[in-house]
């Protein structure tokens, strides 16, 4: 039932396109009873002048005009067959039409709200996630239930017409001879559904598998200059191998399995049909069954006995489908992040941090612990500490990718968990250490963060992140296409452009994590000269470098998840401590202090 529920859910408008479907597939199905009746009934009453039973063969034969005529003019039966196939055409036809609109317009809704949940759902579902898997959930899964609905709901609806149409002509023409065919179908259905309950678990392991390989590729696409200067092409060539030859064997067994039972529902088709034969000449030779309806005999048995063979294949896919709705299901059965709900209040006025404790859900240690400081409106800060500091995470706590266990962090007076996300990050630009740019132009990767944005202004951009007349240099200027996640530029030179998109809008508040590591020391100064323009703006610059910091109204040091020391670059290096530390080692290493 929740099965038939989801595809209801996103057929929307085009439900009633079903019915079309199975009223047009039922018609089709019956009309196709109607040739082998028609040619029964002229054989035995038109050319074999057996007597008429009374009931619809003497309503058609007084209608024609009786068997003289209909015996001198034999084209009718010709013209009879041709009219019930023509109606059978033209119920393809509407049925057709009917399938097409409904699988494409559930296809697209089904799309269009699983990549509109997928863009919803938290960061840390992101974070775990396999791209891979989640790309193949979005094409390869709803392309299964699409299929499904195109072919096997035809399938099922003209089966079960034919075979319920069938047996009950047949009954009326020879019971012994149908209660056979009675006793046959069951066994073939009961064979289907035994086959389906046992094939659930190897799709499900084989798409799986498919998820598996799917993620290797792409992983391995996204990393491709980590593999080549590493000299990994072999080791990933044997990675991808071996899931491939796991996807292989799995479908290989699906296959088999599918083997068994083809073999299986052919012998007992055949073998029914030949009994039919064998016990329909002697029934014939007894006189207890007329050549036409002999005749009507084997067609029926044979259109029926592999109508319900195919009739596995529509179970073997709803196995499919069912699987694959589970796993779309798995999607959303995840709660989406709450982007609109809580207060919208201006974004101005001091960063407080009150005792701010935050631990990652799969985590066993806080991260941060006993954070308690203040970034003062318009100040910058920057925040340092060694690996695993906690640094990034804070940045993340400000921007309510995640939201922290106790304390509070306020804005201006305002808790940052009272406050619509959706509103708070419209008001905080942040440049990551690894920025993503799209494959598309320069101009275009700017503008993203504000689309109207004249050329004026996307070249100013350009200007503070000091990357204006690097892009000048470039054949294209600022048509220049970058390539997939910016491939085509150097590490720093997508750092720059990152900077330009985010600073190209005014926000009250800009987060630098880590950002400036990737460009050379004279650069990184220049860029930080050009951001104290942005007076009215409080920034965080997140940095290893006491360069970048030394110039800060305050720097903030982190280490093990909580503050070590807080002060101007004169009062720390007056002091004892990390940051001290850091300072002389850097200057011992040619970086600038």
């Amino acid at each position: 039932m929740k099965y038939i529920k989801f595809v209801m859910r996103y057929l929307g408008k085009y439900r009633h396109l079903i019915w079309v479907v199975v009223a047009c597939t039922g018609l089709h199905a019956l009309f196709n009873l109607v040739s082998p009746l028609i040619i029964s009934f002229f054989i035995d009453y038109v050319i074999d002048s057996k007597a008429v039973p009374s009931g619809w063969q003497t309503t058609v034969m007084t209608f024609f005009g009786g068997r003289d005529f209909l015996r001198d003019n034999l084209w009718i039966s010709a013209v009879c067959i041709m009219v019930s196939a023509i109606i059978q055409s033209l119920n393809v036809w509407i049925r057709g039409r009917a399938l097409a609109d409904y699988s494409e317009g559930f296809t697209e809704n089904l799309r269009n709200e699983l990549y509109a949940h997928i863009q919803r759902l938290p960061y840390g579902y992101h974070v775990k996630a396999q791209s891979g898997d989640l790309i193949q959930r979005s094409t390869s899964d709803v392309d299964q239930v699409r299929k499904f609905l195109t072919n096997q709901i035809r399938e099922i609806v003209f089966t079960t017409v034919i075979a319920i149409a069938s047996v009950s002509i047949l009954f009326s023409m020879n019971a012994f001879l149908a209660s056979i065919v009675l006793v046959v179908l069951p066994i073939i259905l009961i064979v289907s559904w035994v086959f389906f309950k046992r094939m659930q678990k190897e799709f499900k392991k084989a798409d799986e598998a498919e998820a598996e390989m799917s993620s290797s590729i792409q992983e391995n696409l996204h990393g491709v200059r980590v593999v080549k200067a590493f000299n990994r092409e072999l080791y990933e060539l044997e990675r991808f191998e071996s899931k491939n030859a796991k996807f292989r064997a799995l479908s290989l067994n699906v296959n088999h399995q599918l083997a068994y039972y083809w073999a299986i529902s052919d012998a007992i088709c055949f073998i029914t049909i030949l009994i039919i034969i064998v016990l329909g000449i002697q029934e014939s030779l007894k006189g207890n069954l007329s050549v036409g309806q002999f005749f009507v005999f084997i067609t029926y048995i044979s259109t029926v006995l592999w109508h319900v063979r195919s009739f596995g294949r529509a179970l073997s896919d709803m196995g499919k489908v069912t699987i694959a709705i589970n796993r779309l299901e798995e999607i959303f059965d995840v709660k989406q992040e709450d982007l609109v709900s809580g207060d919208s209040p201006t974004i101005d006025g001091d960063i407080v941090f009150d005792d701010v404790v935050f631990q990652y859900d799969d985590g066993t240690t806080p991260v941060l612990e006993g954070l308690s400081f203040t970034i003062g409106k318009h100040e910058t800060v920057a925040i340092m500490g060694p690996t695993g500091s906690g640094k990034s995470s804070l940045m993340y706590l400000l921007t309510r990718l995640y939201d922290y266990n106790s304390g509070d962090i306020t804005i201006g007076g305002h808790s940052l968990k009272s406050m619509n996300r959706e509103h708070l990050r419209a008001n905080i630009g942040i440049v990551l250490q690894e920025p993503f740019l799209f494959s598309r132009n320069i101009i275009e990767n700017i503008r993203i963060a504000h689309p109207v944005a004249s050329d004026d202004e996307v070249y100013e951009a350009a200007r503070r992140s000091e990357m204006h007349h690097v892009i000048d240099q470039f054949d294209l200027g600022y048509n220049t296409i970058v390539g997939e996640k910016g491939v085509t530029l150097s590490g720093g030179q997508k750092q720059r452009i990152a900077i330009a998109r985010t600073v190209i809008k005014s926000h009250p508040i800009l987060i630098f994590d880590d950002s400036l590591s990737a460009v050379d020391t004279q650069t990184d100064k220049n860029i930080r000269e050009h951001l104290k323009t942005l007076s009215d703006a409080t920034t965080l610059i997140v940095t290893h470098r006491v360069a970048s910091a030394m110039d800060a109204d305050k720097i903030i040091v982190l280490k093990n998840g909580k503050i070590e020391q807080i002060g101007t670059h004169d009062e720390l290096m007056a002091q004892e401590g990390l940051y001290q530390s850091t300072a002389k080692i850097q200057n011992i290493y040619g970086e600038e202090a």
